[in-house]
């Protein structure tokens, strides 16, 4: 199984099959309120990933986490960077295999050359040519895919592709 981690509080989990790459299931980025901001919620994130992994000490999975990149406030920053090391920090302590991956370089595999401004649209195309019955809705009731999703889908399936 492989396990995409779009990193931060807007981001996103999603697993899919090591065999075919067929959509498992995603959820959103866990989060909790401390003081006046969102923070992961680790512990919810490692229990989704021990139940839809059905894990277990021993069992093979391979999760792959989006690394902070180049944020345009120090705020962003700060909370990508926050978060990509307590989801670090949770699947070393685990026993999680796992490999980080830069934005450019899952972006360029997935989606090619894209023009400024139309990366969005791009990994949406990309998504629902590789899983034609998926919504990447957040909630039944939610009218907009989620981008934090359909990366974490295609971090999923680039790592499929590299075989890490």
């Amino acid at each position: 199984m492989r396990v995409g981690i779009d990193n931060g509080v807007s981001g996103a989990l999603v697993a899919i099959s090591d065999h075919d790459g067929s959509y498992i299931d995603g959820i959103t980025m866990p989060v909790k309120r401390w003081r006046s901001r969102n923070e992961i919620d680790v512990l919810a994130v490692r229990r989704w990933l021990f139940d839809v992994c059905e894990y277990e000490p021993g069992k093979i999975i391979s999760v792959t986490v989006e690394e902070p990149n180049n944020s345009r406030t120090p705020s962003t920053a700060y909370s990508v960077a926050s978060s990509f090391h307590s989801l670090r920090a949770m699947l070393d302590l685990s026993g999680v295999k796992w490999h980080r991956i830069t934005p450019q370089s899952w972006q360029k595999a997935m989606l090619g050359k894209v023009p400024k401004g139309e990366t969005k649209s791009r990994a949406l195309a990309v998504a629902k040519e590789l899983w034609p019955d998926e919504s990447f809705l957040p909630t039944k009731r939610s009218k907009k895919p989620s981008e934090g999703l359909i990366d974490a889908a295609l971090i999923a399936e680039r790592s499929r592709r590299l075989k890490l």
